[in-house]
């Protein structure tokens, strides 16, 4: 008996122990991002102005209303203007000061507070541990108000929500590191429901001066196949060349820099027999 209970036992402290990595590096990511904040290095930052690629290829992303997500949201102003469209938004941002910035900056507040409590949009026991994270915000519009979600945590840590209709990154898998990619889009493939849509702003340059990489870091088409073709379908809407409109990037040691916005479409569904083996949809 003792022997049979020992891989369990093993098994159960590999877990624990990766766990604890897991949220090592969890912590380690948010320390950087709130370094970032504090030193008011905010780059990506456009004011109260909606992203000229949202703007131009909205109707593309949301063709009626529907629950959108918008990770690393920063204090964005494309949140706002989701939600007064009438859009679900649901924004994640791991910097607390953040969600105090935008509330400041709109005059919004808070709703309620959910800390571990039923709410009416996550019913399930696949995002109940999002409760702890999640904020109510009351966006005031046209004298009444708008209500978004947004979450004070990490988008990369098991993150979780109900299946959203679609994603706008502007400045997302560009900020992480490419160590972090992966789990990055890991988490866009859990959570955009089949027939979904992600509008994806993507930037292309050679290292920065002194070899620095980013952010913005460089993602090329190859790295957006690797990354989403065996779940999206990939469209590029736009490929712009930015240096005439951005000359700043020359100052900081680039020959060329292009932004290219994808429009990615969440493939259905495998379906599969019993066994598990994929069958024909033909």
């Amino acid at each position: 008996m003792m022997l049979r209970a020992l891989p369990r036992a093993a098994a159960g402290i590999a877990a624990s122990l990766a766990l604890q990595q897991t949220c090592q590096q969890s912590d380690d990511r948010l320390a950087r991002w709130r370094k970032r904040w504090e030193g008011d290095t905010r780059g990506w930052e456009l004011g109260k102005t909606v992203h000229p690629r949202l703007a131009e290829f909205e109707e593309r992303l949301l063709p009626e209303p529907s629950r959108v997500l918008v990770p690393l949201a920063g204090q964005s102003h494309d949140v706002a203007h989701l939600a007064w469209r009438g859009h679900s938004v649901v924004a994640v941002e791991g910097v607390p000061a953040a969600l105090d910035a935008f509330k400041a900056t709109y005059g919004a507040d808070e709703a309620r507070r959910i800390a571990g409590h039923a709410c009416d949009d996550y019913d399930g026991d696949d995002v109940r541990g999002a409760l702890a994270t999640m904020h109510v915000v009351r966006l005031p519009f046209e004298g009444g108000s708008k209500r978004l979600t947004w979450h004070t945590g990490d988008f990369l840590g098991n993150f979780s929500c109900p299946l959203v209709d679609a994603a706008f990154d502007r400045g997302g898998l560009v900020a992480v590191a490419p160590d972090d990619r992966e789990a990055y889009a890991a988490v866009l493939k859990r959570l955009v429901r089949p027939g979904g849509r992600v509008l994806f702003v993507s930037v292309e340059h050679p290292p920065f001066e002194g070899g620095k990489l980013g952010p913005p870091h460089s993602i090329e088409r190859a790295e957006v196949d690797r990354l989403f073709s065996a779940d999206f379908d990939i469209e590029v809407l736009k490929r712009e060349d930015r240096m005439p409109l951005e000359p700043s990037w020359r100052e900081r040691g680039c020959d060329y820099f292009f932004e290219t916005t994808y429009l990615l479409t969440r493939k259905e569904a495998p379906v599969c027999d019993a066994a598990g083996r994929l069958m024909s949809l033909s």
